[in-house]
């Protein structure tokens, strides 16, 4: 039956739901936040893991989304779903003017030119204090609520960690349950021809670019969104949101927990975050141990940790074939 097919789905949710019960002040916080940059890496997959487009500028579009949060929480509305709304609308604008510019070229250009436009829009913002805070940020972000009006229950806001938590965990599973939808879908299965041999598909009459922008522009978008309840969550917006460092590290997560994997994104946020906030409190030498954990990952699983898990289960039931995954993503060919 499909209940017991997807039995470990459902146990995750189960626990997910949970949580906030079992946790208090700063570790639902930190439940919040994981979701958040989960959301955050899994946007990045749809240009890795399913286009082959390794893009160290997706940080820019986390920035975007969270500078608008910033604004629009102290100046226009503390609706929430206005709030999503715009930044879905604006990151959807920003990754497609970007796109339509960065894919023309393939490789390694692609590489350093998404690079340069994230450190384009970090200059910018330190030499806009004005408006934008300069090195300093934008401190003191009201959070959103779910309803307008004052003098509203406190589920009614999002200064309630329960009720934060709980709208994240729902964009959460909207988002994967979309993201699986897509796989399924005729779009993933060309995304899927694209990054395995993209001039295979142009010869087979596929606009291999538009396709390409129509990836950009989802991954774009969606991490805009997720920039804005970061920023939301934190009521800070800091310009390291960014700095290319910010994209580099989206990437570590999104391989750490497999790039052929679906949850293999959230898995690795789960890992990163942990590593950062855990032992950064025991040592100032947390991205060491990273780097350790990162090598031996790419030695002994080299598609990542999720596949390296679900291949074992699938051995221990007496599997004859182990899903292996797709193989991980080169550096992307030359655009059409």
């Amino acid at each position: 039956m499909n209940v017991f097919r997807h039995w470990p789905t459902l146990a995750v949710l189960a626990v997910a739901l949970a949580l906030p019960h079992l946790t208090r002040g700063t570790q639902t916080e930190f439940a919040t936040e994981v979701m958040i940059t989960g959301m955050f890496a899994l946007s990045l997959n749809i240009l890795i893991g399913r286009l082959g487009l390794i893009s160290f500028g997706h940080g820019l579009f986390l920035g975007v989304g969270a500078y608008l949060a910033a604004f629009m929480l102290r100046y226009v509305s503390e609706n929430l779903f206005l709030l999503l709304a715009a930044a879905l609308l604006v990151g959807i604008v920003v990754s497609a003017l970007v796109g339509a510019m960065v894919l023309r070229l393939g490789g390694v250009g692609f590489v350093m030119i998404t690079i340069a436009f994230c450190q384009l829009f970090y200059v910018l913002v330190l030499s806009t204090q004005a408006w934008s805070g300069g090195i300093n940020g934008i401190p003191s972000i009201p959070r959103p609520k779910l309803w307008g009006g004052h003098d509203l229950p406190d589920w009614l806001s999002l200064d309630s960690e329960f009720t934060f938590y709980y709208v994240v965990l729902v964009a959460l599973v909207l988002l994967v349950y979309g993201l699986k939808r897509l796989d399924a879908s005729p779009l993933g299965s060309v995304f899927a021809g694209i990054r395995q041999n993209a001039a295979r598909m142009r010869a087979l009459g596929y606009p291999v670019r538009r396709f390409q922008l129509i990836g950009f522009v989802m991954a774009g978008s969606l991490a805009a969104v997720a920039g804005a309840l970061q920023a939301s969550l934190f009521s800070l917006v800091d310009p390291s949101l960014l700095f290319w460092t910010t994209s580099g590290e989206v990437i570590l997560m999104v391989i750490l927990g497999g790039v052929a994997a679906l949850y293999g994104p959230l898995v690795g946020a789960v890992l990163f975050l942990a590593l950062f906030h855990y032992l950064g409190t025991l040592t100032d030498h947390w991205r060491l141990v990273l780097g350790i954990v990162f090598v031996v990952v790419v030695l002994y699983a080299p598609n990542g940790l999720v596949p390296l898990v679900t291949n074992a289960l699938r051995r221990r039931r007496g599997d004859a074939k182990p899903d292996a995954g797709a193989a991980a993503p080169g550096l992307p060919e030359e655009a059409a």
